[in-house]
């Protein structure tokens, strides 16, 4: 299965990436990998609101 394939490679990316760091670094990655996300999703909804109003 696809998905679980994907799982396993960001699964085992972050461990490669993380298994030398401290809780406070590890913490501070999650942080920054959601804030990314919410900041991506954020321009996402803006766009689907201006193609809207384009749309009217």
């Amino acid at each position: 299965m696809k998905a679980v394939k994907m799982v396993r490679r960001i699964r085992d990316a972050h461990y490669q990436e993380l298994k030398d760091k401290t809780w406070d670094e590890r913490i501070a990655f999650y942080k920054e990998q959601a804030r990314a996300l919410h900041k991506e999703l954020g321009a996402g909804q803006q766009r689907q609101s201006k193609q809207k109003e384009e749309a009217a």
